[in-house]
């Protein structure tokens, strides 16, 4: 059974809310409920099955149109308010969006059989707002959670067919030659070139503080072996070996200073390079760099870019096509 939770409710205007809300929605099904029956009484056999309980209903049934009118009217009265406190609290754009937005409640005033079922709708909203009230928990409910899953199932397809689309017609003018990709050069990366070479100069300097540590000696093996065998192919450093006695004490003391030095050259460059004193020396080389890569671009540097935009966007378009609801 559907309990309602007042506890929620503290603001005297939300009260009066909920206590509308509650009455609306209990006017509405019994609107809906008359309405079913009276659709019945239309038929010989219902009408023989209630004449003789309920006498009077005839005399109703004959003015029906006139009971219908008076809840009507009751649906316009609340639906004006509705539209006065939206308007007053700016709740949309427009002063006149509310009846668009709303428009199964305006649908539904019409006193015609095709438009009063709409008046269902009328169920569906305010039994939602009393769940957004916290008055009742709609999520307790199968039938809730089983149109809650649907409608996601709905969103998701729809969404992905209009991202699918929109890529698409994107890849069609990259296709016909349009400069799309000169248009991102322009219009989003060169007005962002100062904080893109920060970002690429920061994310440098964490990444050679975080890592050389763990390959300074694999670096120094590296430099003392490459320093070694150049030093050993070198003529010179040959003509020094064939020294009697002291050539070949000679050219191992060069090989050692020689490595030493290439690699303290080279750790101090690495460590340099990640120093908090020397980003903006970094920022200013990135920036340097990018500006000329951000400059306009020549046909073949075109082609390529058009080529890896055309794959990101088909790597895209095949992770949008898979059903994420099917993976729950």
């Amino acid at each position: 059974m559907m309990l309602p939770r007042f506890q929620n409710i503290k603001s005297p205007l939300n009260w009066l809310s909920v206590m509308t809300d509650l009455l609306m929605l209990g006017l509405t099904v019994f609107d809906l409920a008359w309405l079913m029956f009276d659709a019945l009484y239309n038929t010989n056999m219902v009408k023989k099955i209630v004449d003789p309980i309920l006498p009077f209903y005839e005399s109703i049934h004959e003015d029906f149109y006139f009971y219908d009118g008076i809840i009507v009217s009751i649906f316009i009265v609340e639906f004006s308010v509705r539209w006065l406190i939206a308007i007053q609290q700016k709740v949309y754009a427009k002063w006149f969006f509310y009846p668009f937005i709303h428009w199964y409640d305006v649908l539904g005033c019409f006193p015609t059989s095709s438009f009063r079922i709409l008046r269902l709708f009328r169920i569906i909203g305010l039994t939602y707002r009393l769940h957004r009230w916290q008055v009742i928990d709609l999520n307790n409910y199968a039938l809730f959670t089983t149109l809650t899953y649907y409608y996601n199932i709905a969103i998701e397809e729809i969404s992905d067919r209009v991202v699918i689309k929109v890529l698409s017609q994107t890849k069609s003018e990259i296709n016909r030659g349009q400069p799309l990709n000169e248009a991102i050069l322009s219009q989003v990366l060169q007005p962002r070139q100062k904080e893109i070479a920060e970002l690429i100069g920061q994310t440098l300097q964490e990444g050679i503080r975080a890592k050389y540590p763990q390959y300074q000696k694999l670096l120094e093996k590296y430099v003392v072996k490459t320093v070694e065998n150049t030093v050993i192919n070198n003529p010179e450093v040959q003509q020094i070996k064939r020294i009697p006695i002291v050539g070949a004490q000679i050219q191992e003391t060069l090989n050692t200073a020689t490595s030493q030095i290439v690699f303290g050259v080279v750790d101090q460059l690495i460590t340099d390079l990640s120093a908090a004193d020397n980003q903006p020396m970094i920022t200013l080389v990135t920036e340097s760099i990018l500006e000329v890569f951000l400059q306009p671009q020549a046909n073949k540097s075109t082609e390529l870019t058009n080529e890896l935009i055309l794959e990101v966007i088909d790597l895209i378009v095949k992770r949008v096509k898979v059903k994420q609801w099917k993976a729950l």
